[in-house]
């Protein structure tokens, strides 16, 4: 598989899984509403980015090189502050749909190299 489109996978991985991560406790200072699965901590959604956050920047470095862990995790979390800067009270439900989305595709990178 190719470089740039392993990296770009686990990168909007990560950016979404930092949002489901984050959300709930922004959306609070800024008087956004949040739904039910980002105000609980056990949901199901907040178990899979607590999950592919470290996941996509370790899925990431065996896959490629040893430095794109770092890469994942850093341009992931600028594309997480972008997009939710740009969407505010609606990037959660887009990232309720992308991280299992992409959680998805990741697996299948993962399972066919």
């Amino acid at each position: 598989m190719k470089f740039d489109i392993i990296i770009i996978t686990f990168t909007l991985l990560a950016a979404f899984s930092w949002v489901v991560l984050s959300y709930d406790r922004y959306a609070k200072l800024k008087n956004w509403p949040v739904i039910r699965s980002y105000k609980e901590s056990t949901s199901l959604i907040k178990i899979a980015s607590f999950i592919s956050l470290p996941g996509s920047a370790l899925a990431s470095a065996y896959l490629t090189q040893w430095w794109s862990a770092f890469l994942v995790i850093i341009v992931g979390f600028c594309i997480a502050q972008l997009i939710t800067s740009l969407f505010k009270k609606n990037v959660q439900y887009i990232a309720l749909v992308g991280v299992p989305i992409l959680l998805f595709i990741s697996i299948l990178i993962v399972h066919n190299i």
